[in-house]
């Protein structure tokens, strides 16, 4: 999902990079959930937020539009410097809570000017990122508190077992099945 998202978003706003990120707040850090440069995917990328457009975009929790000298505005940046970026734009993906879950954002060699539609096009990306990312971590807790609940159950001392409405069994422990 991801990956379609980041391509089609570079290709729809003709942009040489887009990328959606998962942050991990204990360690200030991005891990990408896809990114797409000039054509391919890189594999494994993460950064630390320190001295990046990306800092900003978590930082401030809103649309983040550096248009041109990207260079020059963050000169330590590797990335930037070693794709000779132009321009940036970053949106953080929140949850409803508005918890910060990750950022959707595209950088490009050429500046990128302000333009309404393509802000529009951008936040349609993002809402539609969020929304996954909201439902992946959501899935995983489930899947979480499922594996939890079942060694509670499996470790419990007393016979525990499930029926469904015919009264047949649809589990049981091991202290049920001594």
């Amino acid at each position: 999902f991801f990956e379609a998202l980041v391509e089609n978003l570079a290709k729809a706003l003709h942009t040489y990079a887009a990328w959606v990120t998962e942050y991990i707040p204990e360690s200030r850090r991005l891990k990408a959930l896809a990114f797409y440069l000039n054509g391919s995917f890189l594999k494994d990328w993460a950064m630390d937020l320190a001295g990046t457009p990306c800092e900003h975009v978590i930082d401030q929790s809103r649309l983040i539009h550096f248009p041109d000298n990207l260079l020059n505005l963050f000169p330590i940046d590797p990335d930037i410097a070693g794709l000779k970026a132009a321009s940036y734009m970053g949106l953080p993906l929140t949850d409803t809570t508005g918890k910060i879950l990750g950022h959707l954002a595209v950088m490009d060699t050429q500046p990128m000017p302000a333009d309404p539609r393509i802000e529009a096009i951008f936040r349609i990306f993002a809402a539609r990122a969020a929304s996954e990312l909201q439902r992946l971590q959501a899935e995983s807790a489930t899947r979480e508190r499922e594996q939890k609940l079942r060694r509670l159950v499996d470790s419990a001392m007393d016979a525990i077992i499930e029926l469904d409405e015919h009264l047949h069994v649809t589990r049981i422990n091991p202290a049920a099945e001594e």
